[in-house]
């Protein structure tokens, strides 16, 4: 019954968040842009993302996170697919509430490379934003659910290439 009482006192805030894996071509050889998140423990690379606002459609969420955590204009990130989500949850200080994050991913493309990071964004915990080939940016990722978006994203690119040849 320890649990029941420590479950009593337990509250559960619920994040909807968007983000992208964005390339910067259609080609086998793309590369994909990570922001690296220093908060004070060590920093990580991750994919960009960030927090839906109220009305906002996930599709406006994701181009609008991915601008402000990479400097890309949003009218320069062109939606290419849906990658599915992510659910996790993390128990920060107070220890007394359980955040709860749905993070809804986007494949995009641009062209624009130049990477951006705003003083906001730098207040925010986000130190630098980076290009990495595929198999790089796999192995640069703090998560799990990070990785396997990327590989989501590398299988729908691998259909849109045949796709570009065969037709």
């Amino acid at each position: 019954m320890g649990n029941a009482r420590y479950n009593q006192g337990l509250s559960f805030i619920s994040h909807m968040c968007c983000g992208g894996v964005v390339v910067d071509k259609l080609a086998s050889d793309c590369r994909i842009v990570l922001i690296e998140v220093d908060k004070g423990r060590y920093p990580q690379w991750l994919l960009p993302k960030g927090h839906v606002e109220l009305g906002e459609p996930y599709e406006d969420a994701a181009r609008r996170e991915v601008s402000e955590e990479t400097g890309i204009l949003e009218s320069n990130l062109n939606i290419l697919a849906y990658l599915g989500k992510i659910d996790y949850s993390f128990p920060p200080v107070p220890r007394h509430e359980l955040h709860r994050k749905t993070v809804h991913f986007y494949l995009m493309q641009t062209s624009d490379t130049s990477l951006a990071i705003s003083p906001t964004t730098k207040e925010e915990g986000i130190s630098n934003a980076h290009w990495f080939p595929v198999e790089a940016a796999k192995e640069a990722v703090r998560y799990d659910g990070n990785r396997e978006i990327i590989e989501r994203a590398e299988l729908i690119l691998e259909q849109l290439l045949a796709r570009q040849r065969s037709g």
